[in-house]
């Protein structure tokens, strides 16, 4: 399963057994984890606003995710990915997002995330 950052953060801040948690492995189940290189400076970022050590943060990730890296085609497929998404309506889906669907989809996975700027992508589970 491709997680997006809301997701990733949801499993590091939540206590195992919690609601939150559950909800996320209902969907993940024994499936392995993955995520966009981009991902770990929007970690690195979320521990920078909340004063979390971010190396610590940024391990714990790696340990329970596969990162997929950037390429030309997700980068340039990311791009039409936040055009499409905006002339869609998603007036706030940004470019990060994009490269995000764009890294799940290289792999042909679907990407679970909290974010509702992913509603108009149909290959999206939203909780």
């Amino acid at each position: 399963m491709f997680i997006d950052t809301s997701i990733l953060i949801e499993i590091l801040i939540s206590k195992e057994g919690s609601t939150e948690f559950n909800e996320i492995l209902k969907y993940v189940k024994d499936e392995p984890i993955f995520i966009s290189m981009i991902q770990i400076g929007e970690i690195c970022d979320w521990c920078l606003k909340n004063d979390i050590d971010p190396k610590n943060r940024i391990l714990m990730v790696k340990e329970i995710a596969n990162i997929i890296p950037l390429n030309e085609n997700i980068c340039t497929e990311g791009s039409k990915i936040k055009k499409s998404m905006r002339d869609l309506g998603a007036a706030k889906f940004g470019p990060m997002d994009g490269l995000i669907l764009a890294s799940a989809r290289s792999i042909d996975h679907r990407l679970l995330t909290k974010d509702r700027d992913f509603e108009k992508a149909e290959d999206v589970i939203i909780l």
